[in-house]
């Protein structure tokens, strides 16, 4: 039996540093606790996602955890919130006090700020 990847399919992610400029420049901000989250319509019949993480945040193997729990988080979420059928680009910048929090509450942080994404609720 071959297990099925479950990480997020490359064109469903956002690499290119004029895609996150784009949103930054044309959407909306979400502030949260750990996170600011940038989204912005996108022109394909599904959602992209990327995360930023910058070295303020601390060594690579910090900033690495933060994104893979970001990236785990918005996995876990896609399917529920609908966002492949929604034309989202979001982009995830880490803030600095993450790197204090444990996994549960920065989760429970970036779920709310996705579900009032998907709800409509943050414009």
């Amino acid at each position: 039996m071959q297990s099925r990847s479950e990480a997020l399919p490359k064109e469903k992610r956002l690499a290119k540093r004029r895609e996150f400029l784009r949103v930054y420049e044309t959407g909306l901000k979400l502030f949260t606790r750990y996170c600011v989250v940038f989204f912005a319509p996108n022109e394909l019949p599904f959602s992209r996602m990327g995360v930023t993480a910058t070295k303020k945040l601390g060594k690579a193997n910090v900033r690495n955890r933060l994104k893979r729990w970001t990236r785990e988080v918005y996995r876990r979420l896609r399917g529920p919130l609908e966002f492949d059928q929604k034309a989202l680009d979001l982009v995830i910048n880490v803030k600095p006090n993450a790197v204090d929090a444990d996994f549960r509450d920065y989760s429970g942080d970036l779920e709310r700020s996705l579900r009032k994404i998907a709800a409509g609720e943050a414009r």
